[in-house]
């Protein structure tokens, strides 16, 4: 079963005839990162864990640009596997030298020397989201339970911090400016995107009435976006791996000279070709699944900017909205005096 990779100077790379680990080694920089993992190969999700323990404890001493190739490395294993250098630095958003230089700071010699552990454990027959899992499982045992809580808040405050930078609020300003100009706002997202777009959707359609689900009920998806045109806008989420139908709707809207606001996890993502307003913010998390904390984040202030830029229409249809709501006695209510709540709730004091 394939284990979590470690990152830090161990050498484990199978040999080919007998698929057998030889025994670690590690130089005098991988052995100050795990001291306790250089004489025998302990069990490999302990490894993992204690590796990336050490290196959240020693993140200070490294540069902003290393430490953020690092989380990136430790949040996308099986990206580290598959993807080129150059790849990997641009869609976390350094350098291809911080790469290079974050795998020597490691112990490593070169960076493909880093690449292998973690191309071993992709060849494992479980795939990334079993390994992922069992390195969590691992971590989560008693003592390690609430390192893994505090680590997953500091993952998910770093990456929203990193997602608000000068660049990430201006491309937030220019998403709003574009939706508010749009005669419609197509919305769409799919897989675990789809909460994304249907709180949008929701919350979007208190104050404007001129969104538009599109949710694919009945094969019917693309149908929905038959009438898209140059006054109209498409809001599309997607994050890797990303859903081939939310690439084709975004390629078919900039066909149709449609605006594309796309929120999405990296400026390579094949999203960012069609996008008229580009967010960025990462998924990375110490789960088994993706973290999508910092982008429902983001919705949040897009649609807050919405609001506060839509002056006294959104007031109006939000009014109406209420009283709607109203109308059908839509929430709960706290009985009065005397009668008893919906769930037999005593009569109130």
């Amino acid at each position: 079963m394939p284990a979590k990779p470690p990152l830090g100077g161990l050498s484990m790379i199978a040999d080919p005839q007998t698929s057998a680990l030889p025994e670690a080694t590690a130089t005098p920089e991988a052995s100050e990162l795990a001291p306790n993992l250089t004489s025998e190969l302990a069990p490999a999700e302990d490894a993992a864990s204690a590796l990336g323990e050490r290196l959240r404890q020693r993140r200070d001493e490294l540069s902003p640009q290393l430490r953020k190739a690092a989380h990136y490395l430790l949040a996308h294993p099986e990206e580290v596997a598959l993807t080129s250098m150059r790849g990997l630095a641009a869609q976390a958003g350094v350098k291809a030298s911080t790469m290079v230089r974050l795998a020597r700071a490691l112990g490593y010699d070169g960076f493909e020397a880093l690449r292998e552990p973690y191309r071993q454990w992709l060849r494992g027959n479980d795939g990334p989201a079993v390994a992922r899992a069992r390195t969590l499982q691992a971590r989560a045992r008693p003592d390690h339970g609430e390192g893994l809580i505090a680590d997953m808040i500091d993952t998910d405050c770093r990456v929203l911090g990193e997602a608000l930078g000068p660049d990430g609020r201006a491309a937030l300003e220019q998403a709003a400016i574009t939706l508010g100009q749009a005669r419609r706002v197509y919305i769409l997202g799919l897989r675990s995107c789809n909460a994304l777009a249907r709180l949008f959707h929701y919350a979007y359609g208190l104050a404007c009435h001129n969104g538009v689900m599109v949710d694919g009920a009945g094969g019917s998806l693309f149908d929905t976006l038959r009438d898209l045109g140059p006054d109209d806008a498409l809001l599309v989420i997607s994050f890797k791996p990303y859903s081939r139908e939310a690439v084709i709707a975004a390629e078919y809207a900039a066909e149709r000279r449609a605006r594309v606001v796309a929120l999405t996890d990296s400026a390579v993502s094949p999203l960012a070709a069609s996008a008229t307003a580009l967010l960025t913010v990462e998924t990375s998390s110490p789960s088994y699944f993706q973290s999508l904390v910092p982008a429902l984040a983001l919705v949040q202030m897009l649609l807050a900017l919405l609001v506060a830029r839509g002056g006294e229409a959104a007031l109006a249809n939000l009014r109406h909205s209420q009283e709607q709501l109203d109308r059908f006695d839509a929430y709960w209510r706290r009985p009065r005096r005397g009668l008893r709540g919906a769930a037999g709730e005593p009569p109130s004091t």
